[in-house]
């Protein structure tokens, strides 16, 4: 009876240390496969009724009445040795930080990736939904439609793992964006936002980073390869002051026209394009819209770009998926507080009478650029000394990515590059959380629009990028 008794143990045992299983990943899959494996799905976040869009300075003032194309959730799962990342593009101007946690939570609940391993890019398209918003429509689409396609893109680009090998190259594109500030005859500069424009431009304020870098993941079996694109230029093409119809811009028709020559999986991720425009000629009398043909023949050049490049890619060389998280403590802006008593005159007329023409009009009487300055002046009052950003990068082999919260000037990507251990190194901007603009030192010199609007002191720009390459070489 004890040697029946004790044979019994033995296999309860066992079972139950097979049931723990030694070789599972992350959700208790089991997965043998210690090889670099890379998923990708995309679902849909289009809103099933009107909400209000964000972008062009009057967020709460559209309310979407349709849509030009379907806005997604994309994302890109990495697997290596069980260890997985996942990388999310979303079609929204801008992430936010409770959205941020809210998801981490419920794809690490619903999957098991670590929640620092997860990350959300926006594509910055100026025709989405607010996803800050308080309005009840905005919690509604959060609720009914964001909450549920996110965490199914990661579970579904988790079961779509594959073995793979990822290549890359760097593209020198011509005439696709453009520094959107310029110096004048006399010395002082003007951006396409604000600015005394009407004098003789003698050249841009700095250099564009006009490079494009993709990562292609060949896939094995029947898996469809995908082609992630990293590129920078703003996306307005389909926004405008008055227009109401959603829209992922001139990204979502560089993703239609991309898949549908080459038969692949197409993510987009948005680079330095805190001071740069797309590059058009667009007649007065051709809609700005998506059918538009100036936006149609940039995303099929853009998309050309990639195609062509796709023969002179180099293997990702080295193995293993690297991380690194930090929160980096940096100084508010506090600009024009010597001003700030007449800004506040300017903000409590626009928020009273909802006309923003006539309060720049009042605003320029008073000595200010427009009534948008004011509104940056008065948000600036309230800015603690400093805060905190999250900050995190990630290697898989000899490559690099960076992510970091909102817009990145040019010169702070090629500096970042230019210094980064890694043959390529991809800057993802606009993730995790919002923090508005990165102005260089020399755009707080000559008073952008971007460095007025900025939530960050001069010079943060510069250190968080320092921060940015000692952390690559960490890795």
């Amino acid at each position: 009876m004890k040697k029946l008794l004790s044979l019994t143990l033995a296999i309860v045992l066992i079972l139950g240390l097979c049931a723990c299983g030694g070789s599972g990943s992350e959700g208790g899959k089991e997965d043998e496969y210690t090889g670099l494996q890379v998923g990708y799905n995309r679902q849909s976040i289009l809103p099933t009724s009107p909400v209000q869009m964000a972008g062009y300075g009057n967020q709460g003032s559209r309310l979407s009445t349709g849509y030009l194309d379907i806005i997604y959730a994309t994302c890109t799962a990495f697997r290596e040795n069980g260890n997985t990342i996942l990388l999310f593009a979303l079609d929204l101007l801008r992430t936010e930080s409770n959205w941020t946690e809210d998801y981490r939570n419920a794809i690490n609940e619903a999957t098991g990736v670590p929640k620092e391993n997860i990350m959300f890019c926006a594509s910055h398209t100026h025709s989405a939904p607010a996803p800050g918003g308080n309005e009840a429509e905005v919690q509604k689409w959060k609720t009914e439609v964001v909450d549920t396609a996110i965490v199914k893109a990661a579970e579904k680009a988790i079961e779509d793992l594959a073995p793979a090998t990822l290549y890359t190259t760097t593209v020198k594109t011509e005439n696709m964006t453009y520094v959107r500030h310029y110096e004048l005859v006399d010395g002082t500069y003007c951006g396409d936002n604000f600015g005394d424009g009407s004098k003789q431009r003698v050249g841009h304020a700095t250099k564009a980073n006009e490079d494009m870098v993709l990562l292609k993941a060949d896939r094995e079996g029947d898996k469809k390869d995908i082609m992630l694109m990293n590129f920078q230029a703003h996306p307005c093409f389909t926004g405008g002051s008055t227009k109401t119809d959603i829209s992922s811009d001139f990204i979502g028709a560089t993703r239609n026209v991309f898949e549908a020559k080459t038969g692949m999986q197409f993510i987009y991720f948005t680079g330095t394009a805190g001071n740069q425009n797309t590059v058009t000629k667009m007649p007065d009398e051709i809609p700005n819209s998506l059918s538009s043909k100036g936006m149609q023949t940039y995303s099929e050049t853009l998309a050309q770009y990639a195609i062509d490049a796709m023969d002179n890619m180099t293997p990702v060389e080295g193995s293993g998926i690297k991380t690194q998280q930090l929160s980096f403590e940096y100084e508010s802006n506090k600009i024009g507080q010597d001003r700030l008593d007449d800004a506040r005159v300017i903000f409590n007329y626009a928020k009273e009478t909802g006309n923003m023409s006539a309060a720049t009009d009042k605003a320029k009487t008073m000595g200010f650029i427009s009534v948008y300055e004011c509104q940056a002046i008065v948000r600036a009052s309230g800015y603690p000394a400093t805060r905190p950003m999250e900050l995190n990068v990630l290697s898989i082999g000899d490559l690099g990515i960076v992510t970091t919260p909102c817009e990145l000037f040019s010169d702070t990507g090629l500096y970042i590059r230019e210094h980064s251990p890694f043959k390529t190194t991809l800057l993802l901007s606009l993730a995790n959380e919002v923090h508005g603009y990165y102005p260089t030192k020399q755009a707080y010199d000559y008073y952008s629009y971007e460095s007025w609007s900025s939530q960050y002191a001069s010079g943060v720009a510069e250190a968080m990028a320092d921060k940015l390459v000692e952390m690559l070489k960490g890795l």
